[in-house]
């Protein structure tokens, strides 16, 4: 009776331990989206801009940005006010020049501009 008893605890451990794996390897809706929009702004870049980066894949920080003047006149106008996503890609010598940011319109998925580099 005990060894049967121990063997339906350990099936029902092990069955637990098996789902919770499962679940962690699935990507969330948020993780997709925000996949897609790192590799439309990544393959917006040109081969030397690719060269500068610090990791040599699409692996850029997505933030969601309203639009003020100070970004409006990098892009377009017309997105003043409105929400854009930029991300960001971390280079090798950021002292220099700085990080490399795309800006994307969500809705068109589109590259709509590049943040300015000092």
């Amino acid at each position: 009776m005990k060894k049967l008893n121990l063997i339906v605890v350990s099936i029902t451990l092990l069955v637990f331990i098996l789902a919770g794996c499962i679940n962690n390897t699935k990507k969330t809706v948020k993780e997709e989206h925000s996949l897609s929009i790192t590799k439309i702004a990544y393959d917006s870049l040109d081969a030397g801009d690719r060269t500068e980066l610090l990791n040599d894949k699409p692996d850029g920080v997505v933030e969601r940005k309203v639009v003020t003047k100070d970004i409006a006149h990098l892009i377009d106008m017309k997105y003043d006010g409105k929400e854009v996503y930029a991300v960001t890609f971390e280079v090798k010598n950021s002292d220099l020049l700085g990080d490399i940011t795309v800006y994307l319109d969500g809705e068109k998925q589109k590259v709509i501009g590049r943040g300015y580099r000092e």
